[in-house]
């Protein structure tokens, strides 16, 4: 018989402590599936990363290449470079008078055919160097004699003249751009074409000996 003090409760019997939870271990083709999925992950990340345009990209225009006699289409306009000349002296005839235009260097007059799908359009163009110089038509011919001054019209092809003013050496490997002309508020992704002229050294030294005395041009 237990005998206890009065007030004073029979201390309860001692219980073992819970075993702590047995962590559940993860087979090891899961783990090796995530590892997987991981990398794949980070590679499809990084390759999509080569198709986001930085700010000089997303200005870039979007450029079709040719050469001479080539029809270079693009979304609102197609343009070929139809001839290719030189020449010591720009003649402007005008209706009552006659202005001189003279170079050391020389003149290469481009002319170049346009027409375009849907809408009427003018077109700029530029000279672009072997080694990257761009050289853009000559001011001291108006813009009246030249093809930036016209209209291109839907479904019919129109031909004019570009004249730049350009050292005798930058010519060969030289290339003229044909563009629409870019706004203040206008789309910065520009369409344009890019003709090669089709002039190695030779054949550049050949045409500048060759250049005419006097281009005349009515302006």
């Amino acid at each position: 018989m237990m005998v206890t003090s009065p007030g004073l409760v029979p201390d309860a019997p001692s219980r073992p402590a819970p075993a702590p939870p047995r962590r559940r271990r993860v087979p090891l083709w899961r783990r090796l599936l995530a590892a997987v999925l991981g990398l794949a992950l980070v590679c499809g990340a990084v390759y999509v990363q080569t198709f986001v345009l930085d700010a000089d990209r997303l200005r870039a225009p979007l450029t079709v290449s040719g050469g001479m006699h080539d029809e270079l289409v693009t979304d609102t306009f197609s343009a070929r470079l139809e001839r290719v000349e030189f020449a010591r002296t720009i003649r402007i005839k005008k209706t009552y008078a006659t202005d001189e235009a003279t170079t050391d260097r020389i003149f290469m007059i481009v002319k170049v055919g346009a027409t375009a799908p849907r809408r009427p359009v003018q077109l700029a163009a530029y000279l672009l160097t072997a080694d990257g110089l761009r050289f853009d038509p000559t001011d001291r011919v108006p813009p009246g004699a030249t093809f930036s001054d016209k209209w291109v019209q839907p479904g019919w092809w129109r031909s004019g003249l570009y004249f730049f003013d350009v050292p005798k050496e930058r010519v060969a490997g030289a290339r003229v751009v044909v563009r629409e002309p870019q706004t203040l508020f206008g789309d910065d992704w520009v369409s344009e074409v890019s003709a090669d002229l089709g002039l190695d050294a030779a054949e550049a030294g050949r045409m500048i000996s060759a250049a005419k005395d006097v281009y005349e041009v009515t302006g």
